[in-house]
């Protein structure tokens, strides 16, 4: 292997990786989910709506043992099927964590497929999702964050 392509190789593999991730993602969230959904479904479906639109700031690694913030936000479906979300616990020193929390939920489309329970659950009660962030400001949403490095 020349010089050139050993160093893009390990580029060519994570964007390989990520387009793939991608496809599947667009896959699944492109059909109308089975009508029966339940609240953890969901939520799964969320987590992957986001990790889908904010594929730069999203990490797949195991979360490091000391995290720089945690942000917990309660999120909802407004008036206009909107996405809202309410921060419910964030890191007051840590501003910027928080706004890349809320701006990760700003970014989603008006969700569609949705069973008129999982409807109603998200405009009555929503979800409680959590913001994993690592060092570099990159996060990962506790619903699908593989489990945390030990120190």
């Amino acid at each position: 292997m020349n010089t050139i392509a050993k160093t893009f190789a390990p580029v060519v593999a994570a964007v390989a990786a990520a387009v793939a991730a991608t496809a599947v993602s667009v896959a699944l969230l492109g059909f109308a989910p089975a009508q029966a959904q339940s609240a953890d479904q969901v939520k799964v479906d969320f987590a992957r709506a986001v990790y889908l639109h904010s594929a730069a700031q999203v990490h797949n690694e195991r979360p490091q043992p000391m995290l720089r913030a945690v942000v917990v936000l309660r999120i909802r479906l407004g008036d206009n099927n909107q996405w809202q979300a309410e921060v419910f616990r964030d890191n007051p020193d840590q501003p910027e964590m928080t706004r890349a929390a809320l701006e990760s939920v700003a970014r989603l489309p008006v969700p569609v497929g949705l069973s008129p329970k999982a409807h109603q659950m998200l405009r009555n009660d929503g979800l409680i999702e959590a913001w994993l962030f690592e060092n570099d400001g990159r996060f990962a949403l506790k619903t699908l964050a593989k489990p945390q490095r030990t120190a």
